[in-house]
């Protein structure tokens, strides 16, 4: 029951199957909004919906490992836009780093991660993949709908 297409035709017991290539470069996750006011004002509105106005205290947690604690539904900081606009502009640009205002350190995009293809495990700021691989729960960081906190 063989056939002779099978088999590769200088090397009648080599199957063709491994010799065929297969185009895997499809982006496996999205890029994330480029429009803060939106996610913002999206994110107001549905914890206005969901939370009681008058009970509004700080959220309350390790997971953020020293990350500042404030309200649902609050703005963000003029760090945290100047942070997004730096990323949008370096992505935009098709870079791999940018240099984080605030302490100086290089931190990579969300265009080298997808470009990577998966998640490292050291929990960067712009992980596209969920932080999936982040082995130690305490380097987790907390998502305010524009990065990792």
């Amino acid at each position: 029951m063989f056939y002779a297409s099978m088999f590769h035709p200088h090397y009648p017991f080599v199957s063709r199957l491994p010799f065929q290539f297969i185009r895997c470069n499809k982006r496996l996750a999205t890029m994330s909004s480029t429009n803060p006011a939106e996610e913002s004002s999206e994110a107001v509105k549905s914890s206005e919906r969901s939370a009681d106005s008058s009970a509004a205290e700080p959220l309350t947690g390790s997971s953020n490992a020293g990350a500042e604690q404030r309200p649902p539904g609050r703005g963000f900081t003029e760090e945290e836009l100047a942070i997004h606009r730096l990323h949008r502009q370096a992505c935009q640009a098709r870079q791999q780093m940018y240099v984080d205002p605030s302490s100086g350190y290089k931190v990579f995009t969300e265009h080298a991660h997808l470009q990577r293809g998966k998640c490292c495990g050291s929990a960067c700021r712009h992980c596209p993949y969920g932080q999936v691989n982040v082995k130690d729960p305490a380097k987790r960081k907390h998502f305010n709908s524009l990065f990792y906190l």
